[in-house]
């Protein structure tokens, strides 16, 4: 009878010691993170961008991926940490130093970053998602400013480019 006893004890021990109910968490910057499908005025080619917390989990900055935007080749990345703020919900940076592997020691700038919740609905499946707009120029490309216009990619395959 001890023995079925123990058994029971160390079967409910095991139970009640694997049942932990850690809070979930976010990052700093999940509100304006993601994968965003921009054009050039809001026309033409769509090209996909990426926005993205740091290692840090900074509430001030976070990554901004151009590379579909600036590159065609799959080994020249463009994407560099730009300011932030969480609670407007924009993004800005000077003379951001390229992280990526574009050749010649490329910079960019951002203004007019912003990102506006359910702003816009997807193309195809007009589900409600984020939109994003955002001026970028380039150091290799100086005076030429591209207004890039999107939204949040919303998962449905008619709407990804």
């Amino acid at each position: 009878m001890k023995k079925y006893f123990y058994i029971l004890t160390l079967f409910v021990l095991s139970i009640s010691a694997c049942k932990k109910e850690e809070p979930v968490g976010g990052t700093a910057v999940q509100d304006l993170s993601g994968e965003w499908w921009v054009q050039i005025d809001g026309t033409g080619a769509y090209y996909g961008i990426s926005t993205y917390n740091t290692a840090d989990n900074s509430s001030s900055q976070m990554w901004l991926n151009l590379t579909n935007f600036w590159s065609t080749s799959a080994t020249q990345t463009v994407f560099g940490k730009v300011n932030v703020n969480v609670d407007n919900k924009t993004l800005t940076g000077q003379n951001i130093a390229n992280a990526g592997t574009y050749p010649g020691g490329i910079t960019f700038t951002v203004t007019n970053g912003k990102i506006t919740p359910n702003g816009t609905t997807g193309p195809v499946s007009k589900a409600p998602t984020d939109a994003i707009t955002l001026d970028v120029e380039f150091s290799d490309d100086p005076g030429t400013v591209y207004h890039l216009k999107g939204y949040h990619r919303t998962k449905f395959v008619d709407d990804d480019h």
